[in-house]
């Protein structure tokens, strides 16, 4: 004899009542990432194909402006050298210097003449009148 009860078998209930089954549809399928790449991609490749193009120009701006400021620098040493020369010709001196290559004299006494009468007044041909 044991002091275990003995097993007693449980009853099985049977269920009447079961849920109903019904169709799942099946989870909506993930869409591609291609398209999604693909934009990505054309915009990172347009936003690089920008700022190349900007740097170029920028580029070509920068020897541009390097161009016209050496050409700037050359004319105003054309200029200064210009105005000297301009200076120089025009200093008593050298126009003194011309007109003795010239055949010129330097004149003894100053004449004028005068228009409304038609006469010469002052140096040698005036001196009588």
């Amino acid at each position: 004899m044991s002091a275990m009860p003995a097993r007693v078998p449980i009853p099985r209930t049977t269920r009447t009542w079961r849920p109903r089954l019904h169709v799942v549809r099946n989870p909506v399928p993930s869409r591609s990432l291609l398209p999604y790449l693909l934009t990505c991609a054309t915009i990172l490749l347009g936003a690089l194909v920008g700022a190349l193009l900007l740097n170029t120009q920028m580029a070509v701006t920068a020897y541009e402006l390097h161009d016209a400021q050496r050409e700037l620098n050359q004319l105003v040493e054309s200029e200064a050298s210009l105005r000297q020369q301009v200076e120089v010709a025009g200093s008593p001196a050298e126009l003194q210097r011309q007109a003795t290559e010239l055949g010129m004299v330097p004149a003894e006494t100053i004449g004028f003449i005068d228009l409304a009468h038609g006469t010469v007044l002052g140096g040698p041909v005036g001196e009588g009148e």
